[in-house]
């Protein structure tokens, strides 16, 4: 059966259109002339390989069980070998076929489809043009082998059959001078006809080696093309795809990204709300920090007068505590004025009995006087009854008498002045103690209101002196609280500050983002569109059709 009929028809080709591939692939008559023409294949070629026949048909067995064992010896290639339907010795089978299909065909369009047909299956194996392209370099290592072989056989023919020729012409010694060795002539090197012989037997051996260098790089040109076309396909389903993706992104994407715009511009536009706020709570801030300073000089000032006031407190309370015992040893002194005014009235009470008896015997006294003076107008008129108008001693008597009692009249009203005036005095001593018995009473009572105010004022000056002190310590906690707010509210200026910044950055972002959602709306479109798509991909199609 022949070569070309029998290998590749696997349990894969039902998958592949040959037709359908080879147009694809632009693999007409005209292509095929072109392609041969152009790497110089000719019927020469042909020919030749065709007398490779023999020899590829000979080393099929060698070529495949080596081939197949340099591919499975790596893991990538052994796992692809096992996606295969065929099993290892059918596909030596089938490479052995294609060996031999190298040197056998007519080089026409069939053989080009076979040739299209086998890269097809080992693109649906998932083989890597990689690994299919290079298995070729493993052809060429056991081809060229054989081929060697062949052309050192082909030299040592043609040597013989020289040598034959020349033995009619001297035999050994012929071939010997050939070869430059003895003789009378000197030459240098072989011998021309020797030479040509040699030569003509290795240009013979490398061009039946170009000749399947030829055939093979056509087949991988035609396998190639079946790769590049399978691409092509997955490129065109891959850009089906993306277009119709492009006008499903298209409508599901324009309510949203109209929405999102809107939104972003009300973003863009709060943030920049936002950061005038922030920009006008940061210049508060300030403020406050700068009011917050002064209150914290106001509050070390207050700390500083609450200590002087505390210190004032202390020394009022050392006054009010002296006063206290100056105010003992007032009421002391008054109690001892009071006794001795009690004494005085007394005194004054007892001179006003005395004055009264005074008067009683100033009265006994003035009666006397007037019994007396009677008594010496009586002894008067009795002398001069009895002496008449001489002066006897009844009348001496009378008038001393009656002197006597005009001078105790005159000293009775002497005392009584002077005990009227020693009554009135005693009457002003007595209403002047007893004014100052009450102003002392008056003055006692002040003087105990005084000290129940001292005491009172000293417990209040103790109190004051307290709360003083309490103040000045809650003055300093305050005025440390004062600083760490004034510290606190630096610090929130700063971050009011930096939040601006970030806020005009936000904003910022915002108008970037609007701009891009504005782009991103222009993009989207934009994949919808049909020539733009086209434009995109046809010439990546195109260079891999090419």
């Amino acid at each position: 059966m022949d070569p070309e009929e029998t290998f590749g028809r696997g349990g894969l080709n039902e998958y592949v259109d040959v037709a359908q591939l080879v147009e694809n692939v632009g693999l007409d008559d005209d292509e095929i002339a072109w392609r041969k023409e152009f790497v110089g294949f000719d019927e020469t070629d042909a020919e030749r390989l065709a007398d490779l026949e023999p020899l590829l048909r000979a080393n099929s067995d060698r070529i495949a069980d080596d081939f197949y064992d340099n591919l499975l010896a790596h893991d990538s290639a052994r796992e692809i070998v096992g996606r295969s339907p065929k099993g290892v010795e059918a596909l030596k089978e089938t490479q052995r076929d294609y060996l031999v299909s190298l040197a056998g065909g007519e080089y026409d369009r069939r053989y080009f489809e076979q040739r299209a047909r086998i890269g097809k299956l080992h693109e649906l194996l998932d083989m890597p043009l990689k690994h299919y392209l290079g298995q070729y370099g493993v052809y060429y290592d056991l081809l060229l082998e054989q081929l060697n072989e062949r052309i050192q056989q082909q030299v040592v023919d043609a040597v013989e059959e020289w040598a034959a020729e020349q033995d009619d012409a001297g035999g050994l010694g012929g071939l010997a001078s050939a070869l430059g060795f003895g003789g009378e002539t000197e030459q240098d090197g072989l011998e021309a006809g020797f030479e040509a012989t040699i030569r003509e037997a290795i240009d013979d051996g490398m061009m039946d080696v170009l000749a399947l260098l030829r055939i093979v790089n056509l087949d991988m040109q035609v396998a190639a093309d079946t790769y590049v076309d399978a691409y092509a396909q997955r490129l065109e389903r891959a850009i089906e795809r993306q277009q119709r993706l492009a006008k499903d992104v298209e409508t599901d994407v324009q309510g949203p990204i109209g929405e999102l715009h809107e939104a972003s511009q009300v973003v863009a536009g709060r943030a920049e709300a936002i950061s005038d706020h922030t920009s006008t709570q940061a210049v508060a801030v300030d403020d406050v920090a700068a009011e917050l300073a002064e209150v914290s000089a106001a509050v070390e000032e207050i700390a500083s007068a609450a200590t002087e006031v505390h210190q004032e407190s202390t020394r009022t309370e050392r006054l009010a505590a002296a006063g206290v015992d100056s105010a003992d040893e007032t009421v002391s002194e008054l109690a001892a004025i009071e006794a001795a005014t009690d004494r005085a009235a007394e005194a004054a009470a007892r001179l006003e009995a005395r004055t009264d008896e005074i008067d009683a015997a100033l009265e006994r006294l003035e009666d006397v006087t007037e019994r007396t003076s009677i008594l010496a107008k009586n002894a008067k008129i009795e002398a001069s009854r009895s002496t008449g108008e001489g002066a006897g001693p009844m009348a001496v008597i009378a008038d001393e008498v009656e002197s006597f009692a005009a001078q105790t009249r005159t000293d009775v009203e002497a005392i009584e002045a002077a005990v009227t005036a020693v009554r009135e005095e005693a009457d002003e001593a007595a209403a002047a103690t007893e004014d100052a018995a009450e102003r002392v009473d008056q003055g006692t009572d002040r003087v105990r209101e005084t000290i129940g105010s001292l005491e009172t004022i000293h417990e209040a000056a103790s109190e004051t002196a307290a709360s003083v002190e309490d103040v000045a310590t809650a003055t300093d906690q305050q005025a440390r609280n004062v600083e760490r707010a004034a510290n606190t509210v630096d610090e929130i200026a700063d971050t009011a500050d930096r939040v601006a910044a970030a806020a005009e950055s936000v904003a910022a972002a915002s108008q970037e983002q609007t701009a891009s959602l504005a782009a991103v709306d222009e993009t989207v479109s934009r994949l919808t569109d049909d020539e733009d798509v086209s434009a995109m991909y046809a010439g990546p199609v195109e260079n891999l059709e090419r």
